[in-house]
């Protein structure tokens, strides 16, 4: 019974799509996008091993949005993303060897601000804003 209202339900959502889909070939394309909509792009998740005293103690993992706040600015940004990665995972493998990151969760308030500063200083002040989406420390 589950599984015949999952299948149901899957199929009526194709079906709006595919209706929704016909729907914008319609009226010439695609669908108009709304120009005050926000853009989000999801980064790949920084991983970093902790280090104490020479010795794995763990793992950092960090999920990071990049919220545009110049949407104008949106495709330089883009292409932007791999250094911006890089940067970032820079900071997270530079906290990970700390004292502090040996025993405790991440200090994202720390984190943050590196993070942000790197954006600031890679694409301009004030065109994007760094956001958390998930962190996780395993030992």
């Amino acid at each position: 019974m589950v599984l015949t209202r999952c299948v149901l339900l899957a199929t009526g959502i194709v079906f709006a799509l595919a209706v929704g889909n016909g729907q914008a070939a319609e009226h010439g394309g695609a669908a108009a996008v709304d120009p005050n909509a926000p853009v989000f792009l999801k980064m790949e998740a920084l991983n970093v091993t902790v280090f104490d005293r020479g010795a794995a103690h763990g793992r950092i993992s960090i999920e990071l949005r990049i919220d545009v706040i110049n949407k104008a600015r949106t495709a330089d940004v883009q292409k932007q993303m791999p250094r911006l990665y890089d940067g970032f995972l820079a900071a997270v493998t530079e906290y990970s060897g700390t004292r502090a990151a040996a025993d405790r969760a991440p200090d994202l308030d720390y984190l943050m601000g590196r993070f942000q500063a790197y954006a600031d200083t890679t694409v301009g002040a004030g065109v994007v804003k760094v956001l958390v989406h998930h962190s996780m420390r395993t030992l």
